[in-house]
This record gives structure tokens, sequence and C-alpha cells, in this order.
């Protein structure tokens, strides 16, 4: 019998077979829903196996590592953190994909479940996460889709179309994540930090619409410089301490 809620270690991070799961489950439903809707990016015009297969490659690293990067976030804060499958929302997208043919996606298949509270083999262990903290872990998820969507612009010339696709599908998951309504990582983000939450608009928003104005180049070195501008601003207003002052041991 499995033991999907044994955990192993992976460097300094704890995982789950539960969660591998729910990622993977989370994956293939994705592929599933762009499948149906890649022939008009007009990516491939092939199988349906073969529009699977592509759109998995296409959206599936846009979902794991966005996901990834908020889990190992809030592992570095000390929280407990794992992916965990919403089986309403697989049902939900699914049928929706196949009742309008792809025209409308509904994606809200899971999310990253944050404990600041749990027991562990010394005992109860709790943790405060201050406004910065939660801050830091929602943006790392939409900072990592900019960072892929920069990457692949390395690999353009290989596929145009296919990798030009990669970066579209990151950028609007990093574009969409900005907007500062709950349960959105804009929230936080703007919660914490609206110069965070603006250089992190302000890049996706360059990546996304200047490439075809201003050219690639100009718009990676842009929405760097944007993002690096960001950061040394957030340093120069960040407090003497960054600890969280609710933080117990």
């Amino acid at each position: 019998m499995v033991e999907w809620q044994k955990e192993f270690k992976v460097g300094k991070y704890t995982f789950t077979l539960m969660e591998i799961r729910d990622l993977l489950i989370s994956i293939l439903v994705l592929g599933f829903i762009f499948s149906a809707v890649l022939p008009n990016f007009q990516v491939e015009q092939g199988t349906p196996l073969v529009n699977f297969a592509l759109a998995v490659f296409i959206v599936g690293p846009a979902l794991l590592f966005h996901e990834l990067a908020h889990k190992i976030t809030a592992q570095k804060f000390g929280c407990k953190a794992a992916y965990v499958l919403w089986p309403m929302g697989v049902m939900i997208s699914i049928l929706l994909t196949v009742i309008t043919a792809g025209r409308i996606i509904f994606a809200a298949l899971g999310a990253v479940m944050i404990s600041t509270a749990y027991s562990t083999r010394l005992g109860y262990r709790f943790i405060g996460l201050s406004m910065e903290e939660m801050g830091k872990i929602a943006l790392a998820g939409p900072l990592v889709n900019i960072a892929i969507a920069v990457f692949s612009y390395a690999f353009i010339w290989i596929s145009p179309q296919i990798v030009q696709t990669m970066i579209t599908i990151n950028l609007i998951v990093a574009l969409f994540n900005t907007i500062p309504f709950p349960p959105l990582d804009g929230s936080k983000i703007f919660g914490w930090s609206k110069t965070g939450w603006f250089g992190l608009l302000a890049s996706a928003i360059i990546l996304l619409y200047m490439p075809s104005i201003i050219g690639i180049v100009f718009s990676v070195i842009l929405a760097i410089a944007v993002l690096a501008i960001t950061f040394i601003v957030i340093q120069l207003r960040a407090p003497a301490s960054l600890t969280s002052v609710f933080r117990m041991p």
C-alpha cells in the first residue's frame, strides 16, 4: 500500500508522494485543456495525441515551477507547504473544455497549502509570517514565470511558434497573478510592497507587449533593468532587521 503522506527530503526541502501525484495530475489535465486550444495558436496541427504532448511540454513548466517556487520559499521561512489538488476544479476544468470545445479555459486545479502551525518529532511548531515574508512567498511564483519566459527567448530560434507560445503562457500566468485581489498572489505582493508589485507588473507587460515594438533583446534588457531597480529600491527601503517579530523557534 502506498504511503501517500510519507515525507521525504530533497536537499533542505520536504515533499510527499501525494503532492507529486497531484502535480502530475494537474499538469496532465492542463495539457488536455490547452491541447484543445493549441491549434488556435497555430503551434501544431497534428493528431490529438501530438497536441496533448505538445501542450504538456508547453504549459507544464509554467504550473510546475510556479507552484514549486511558492512551496520552496514558504519552506525557507519555516512553514510546512505542499501542493494540493482541487478535485472539483479538475472536474469543472475538464467539463468546460469538453462542452465549449476549448473556447472557455478554467485552470484552477490546485494550490500550495501553507501551514504555519504543525507537529514535528519534538512537538508542535508555530511560525509567524510577517507581511514581507508573505509577500515574498507570493512573489516567488510569478517571478519564476518571468524568469522562464526570459530564459526561453534564448531558444526561440529552435521553434519560434512553440517557444513563443511557452513564453506567452508564462507571461500571462505572471500577469494574471499580479491582480491585487485575494486569493491571487498580487494581493499579498501589493500588501507587502507596492514597489515590488509595480516592478513585477511592468516587467511582465514589457515582455508580453514590447518585443513587437522594440525587439526581443531590448525588451528583455528593459524588463531585467526594471526588476533590478525594483529590488534595489526594496532593499534600500527595508528596515534594519528583516526577521519577523512574531517568529518562534
